[in-house]
């Protein structure tokens, strides 16, 4: 069993306060998503976020929470049903995702910088050209997918 760095934790929260969740230690994972399955289930051009180990993410009851699955993909989100907030997402490999804004929002408006993407995941989908100077995965291959 691995032992969870819990010097940097996060508490967020929805827009009204509704639904709470603590998250700890580091992500596995922060990029920007270009795939067309993203921008379908989240509703935009490029999705930035961060994905977690289970273990660090103390996820509300899902009866706190609204469901929404994209047809015919294992693709969840999870949000507040008073604000409508969508606090994380289960994608694959089915570890918790949560999005940069969700940070943005409870850090003054500032995504930590721990929290950086570090690559463009599914570039060759993209909606958008992206000019910085981060690596950009054509396909999901930068994390086994």
């Amino acid at each position: 069993m691995s032992t969870i760095d819990v010097s940097q934790t996060y508490d967020i929260s929805c827009d009204c306060g509704h639904v709470k969740m603590t998250v700890r230690g580091e992500p596995k994972l922060s990029l920007y998503c270009h795939c067309g399955s993203c921008r379908e289930l989240y509703a935009a051009d490029v999705l930035g976020l961060t994905g977690w180990d289970e273990e660090n993410v103390d996820l509300p009851d899902d009866s706190k929470l609204f469901h929404h699955k994209t047809d015919g993909k294992e693709m969840h989100r999870y949000g507040c049903p008073k604000c409508g907030m969508t606090m994380y997402g289960r994608h694959k490999p089915g570890i918790p995702v949560i999005r940069h804004n969700v940070f943005r929002k409870n850090n003054g408006g500032k995504l930590p910088s721990e929290l950086a993407p570090a690559l463009h995941l599914f570039y060759g989908e993209r909606v958008l050209d992206i000019d910085d100077d981060l690596d950009k995965c054509e396909d999901g291959s930068a994390v086994g997918l």
